[in-house]
C-alpha cells in the first residue's frame, strides 16, 4: 500500500500534466479562462488522476483560472495525483500558481502548488520570454519536483510539458 507524505509538494510539476485521456476537456466553470497542461511522458508515467474540480482530456490537464490575474499571478482550482517513486507515495497537489512577475529577475516564471494540503511548493518553471508571445509555454521540473519524483535532481530541468491558457 502507498503512504502520503508531506514531502509532495514537490511531485506536483510531475503531476500537472497529463493528455490521452478519455474524459471531457473541461474545468471548473469559469469566464476568466482556463490553463490545459499537455504532458511529457515522464510526467505521464506518475499521473494517477486528476483533483476536482480539474479535468483531463483531449487537451491535457484543464485547470479554471480564479482569482485576479492583474496582480501578476493566475490562480488555479483543482488538481492532480500523482506517484513518488521516491517515496512510494501518492501525493495530492492543487490549486497551481502561474507566478509572472520574475520576482529573482532570472528571466523564469514559476508553477507553484500546495501539496498534501500542507504546503506550497515551486514545481515547474519557464522562460517569460515564451510566456509573453501567447503561444504554448514548456515547463521544465524545479529541483524540488526532481527532489520529489526521484529523489535526486536528475530531473531538475527535464521537460514536465507544455501549458496554454483559453479565455
Amino acid at each position: 500500500m502507498r503512504k502520503t507524505t508531506g514531502f509532495a509538494a514537490t511531485l506536483a510539476a510531475a503531476g500537472l500534466v497529463a493528455a490521452g485521456f478519455a474524459a471531457p476537456a473541461m474545468a471548473a466553470p469559469s469566464n476568466k479562462g482556463t490553463t490545459f497542461v499537455a504532458p511529457s511522458a515522464l510526467t505521464l508515467s506518475v499521473l494517477e488522476g486528476v483533483a476536482k474540480p480539474g479535468s483531463l482530456g483531449a487537451k491535457g490537464a484543464g485547470f479554471g483560472i480564479v482569482g485576479n490575474p492583474n496582480d501578476g499571478t493566475i490562480e488555479h482550482v483543482g488538481g492532480l495525483y500523482v506517484y513518488s517513486p521516491a517515496s512510494m507515495s501518492t501525493l495530492e497537489l492543487r490549486n497551481f500558481t502561474i507566478d509572472i512577475r520574475d520576482l529573482d529577475g532570472d528571466g523564469d516564471g514559476v508553477v507553484t502548488g500546495i501539496v498534501n494540503d500542507s504546503f506550497r511548493a515551486p514545481l515547474f518553471s519557464f522562460d517569460m520570454d515564451d510566456a509573453l508571445d501567447g503561444n504554448p509555454v514548456t515547463l521544465y521540473f524545479t529541483s524540488t519536483a526532481s527532489e520529489a519524483v526521484l529523489g535526486s535532481g536528475a530531473i531538475t530541468g527535464a521537460i514536465a510539458g507544455t501549458a496554454s491558457i483559453e479565455r
